[in-house]
């Protein structure tokens, strides 16, 4: 079965109520951890600087989380252009709006032997943000893919004001942060490259505010309730 519906970017408050229908989704794992995450409720989150680390073409990303800034100032005939990075702060899980055998293949998928669905997305990501400790909010959505991962935006007077130079001619860096991170935000997390658009990739992103280095191993029963065995 092959789901390909689109559903954009959603980010909610895990402490608030939301009613967001979203489509299943589908998690790819060796088959001992999928039989762990149903008898316990244990489950890998993983991070974008893990992304760097896989040894396998499907998983080796090592542009995760990184854009090209592009901004143009019509009004006074300029430019801002940067490469930047967002995300470092969050838990990543991936999953996929595919569920089927073939993406599981080596060389072709994930190269694992079994995978199970999501049935309800919004709560199974809230329960999970609620065990993370410092995380109020819950970024998902299906990946983008690009040719490349360049964003280009056209910006009046809030971005004159962000490059605009004091009396010695230096701009102001965090304003100037401030406005590339609006722009990028929050599609620098979603965007990858058009080799990877087989996976149809639908991530769930938990912000926790700090920056994250290594994944994190959590035991969420109460999870378990929200998805379906398939393996």
């Amino acid at each position: 079965m092959v789901q390909l519906l689109a559903v954009g970017y959603i980010v909610m408050n895990i402490l608030e109520e939301h009613h967001v229908k979203m489509p299943p989704v589908f998690r790819y794992l060796p088959q001992k951890y999928i039989d762990e995450f149903f008898n316990s409720g244990k489950l890998r989150l993983s991070a974008f600087s893990e992304f760097a680390k896989h040894t396998d073409e499907q998983r080796l990303d090592t542009e995760e989380g990184w854009l090209i800034v592009d901004i143009k100032i019509p009004s006074i005939h300029k430019r801002l252009r940067s490469k930047s990075g967002i995300g470092f702060d969050s838990y990543i899980l991936s999953t996929s709006l595919r569920g089927d055998s073939e993406l599981m293949r080596e060389g072709w998928g994930f190269g694992t032997d079994g995978y199970f669905k999501i049935n309800d997305v919004e709560s199974f990501g809230k329960a999970i943000g609620l065990r993370i400790a410092t995380c109020t909010r819950l970024i998902t959505g299906n990946c983008k893919y690009v040719d490349e991962k360049e964003i280009s935006r056209e910006m009046g007077v809030e971005a004159e004001k962000a490059i605009a130079q004091d009396t010695q001619g230096r701009m102001n860096l965090q304003r100037v942060m401030g406005l590339i991170v609006q722009v990028m935000y929050p599609h620098a997390c979603f965007w990858k490259l058009k080799r990877y658009a087989h996976q149809q990739e639908f991530r769930f992103v938990w912000n926790v505010g700090h920056e994250v280095h290594e994944p994190l191993l959590i035991e969420c029963p109460e999870a378990v309730q929200f998805c379906e065995r398939i393996t």
